[in-house]
C-alpha cells in the first residue's frame, strides 16, 4: 500500500487553455491518451479539466478511498483503477459528496458505481464503465495505493496529469506535452465558428480542407456572407 504526496497542479494558464477544447477536438490532433469509450458520464453535458489524482483499488477492497479524497486539492479529477470491475461500485453518494467538498472537479472510474441518482443531483461530473447496487467492502488487504501510477480504461495515468472530459469522451495528457498539444488544438477549435457560418450560408465542406481560422474568414468576407 502506498500513499504518495500529491504532485503540483497542472499550471492554472493551461486549465484555462483547455477549458475551451473538447476531447473531441484534441482527437483531431492526437491519437493517443483516450480512455475505453466504455467509461461513460452517468449524467449528461458535463465539461471536465483538471489535474489527476490517482487511486488504485484491488478487487473488492475500497479501504484506500478515503485516504485518496483526503489528498484531493480544489481542481483535481479523482481517476480509480477498479481493474474495470463491474458487478460491484466502488464509489457511492457519500464518497462523491465528500470529494465535492474537497473541491474535486471530476471522478473517472475503470469500473462501476452506485448511487447515481445522488451524484447526478450533487452535480460532480463522474464517469464509469457501469452502474451496480452491490457495493465493494473495506477488507484492509494492504494492496493498492493513491497518487500512484495507474491504468484507467487502459490508458497510462500518472498523478499530476491533465484530464480532459465530456460527454464525447476522456484524454490524459501528460503537463510536459499539454502546452504544445493545447496550441495545435486551440487553432483547430478556432476554425469552428467560420465553418459552421460557411457550411450554414451553403458553402462547400469540400473548399474548407486546410483552411485556418483567417483563410475561411477572409473567404467568407470575400463571398459577402461575413
Amino acid at each position: 500500500m502506498s500513499i504518495n504526496p500529491h504532485p503540483p497542479a497542472v499550471p492554472a494558464e493551461l486549465i484555462e487553455l483547455y477549458r475551451g477544447l473538447p476531447p473531441a477536438t484534441i482527437g483531431h490532433i492526437v491519437e493517443h491518451g483516450f480512455i475505453d469509450t466504455a467509461i461513460r458520464p452517468i449524467f449528461k453535458r458535463v465539461s471536465v479539466v483538471g489535474t489527476a489524482t490517482t487511486l488504485e483499488l484491488p478487487k473488492g477492497d475500497l479501504s484506500l478511498t478515503r485516504a485518496a479524497i483526503d489528498q484531493l486539492r480544489p481542481g483535481d479529477v479523482l481517476v480509480i483503477d477498479w481493474g474495470g470491475e463491474t458487478g460491484a461500485a466502488c464509489w457511492g453518494e457519500m464518497t462523491s459528496l465528500a470529494a465535492k467538498m474537497k473541491g474535486c472537479v471530476g471522478v473517472i472510474v475503470d469500473g462501476a458505481v452506485t448511487d447515481v441518482v445522488e451524484i447526478e443531483d450533487q452535480g460532480l461530473p463522474t464517469f464509469s464503465r457501469a452502474i451496480a447496487a452491490l457495493v465493494g467492502r473495506r477488507l484492509d488487504t494492504g494492496i493498492g495505493g493513491v497518487n500512484v501510477p495507474i491504468r484507467c480504461g487502459g490508458v497510462a495515468v500518472n498523478p499530476g496529469d491533465m484530464v480532459v472530459a465530456d460527454d464525447n469522451g476522456i484524454v490524459v495528457i501528460p503537463v510536459e506535452r499539454a502546452a504544445e498539444l493545447g496550441a495545435r488544438a486551440r487553432a483547430a477549435e478556432d476554425r469552428a465558428p467560420f465553418q459552421r457560418i460557411w457550411l450554414q450560408r451553403g458553402g462547400s465542406l469540400a473548399e474548407l480542407g486546410g483552411k485556418e481560422a483567417a483563410d475561411i474568414r477572409r473567404m467568407l468576407e470575400e463571398r459577402g456572407w461575413a
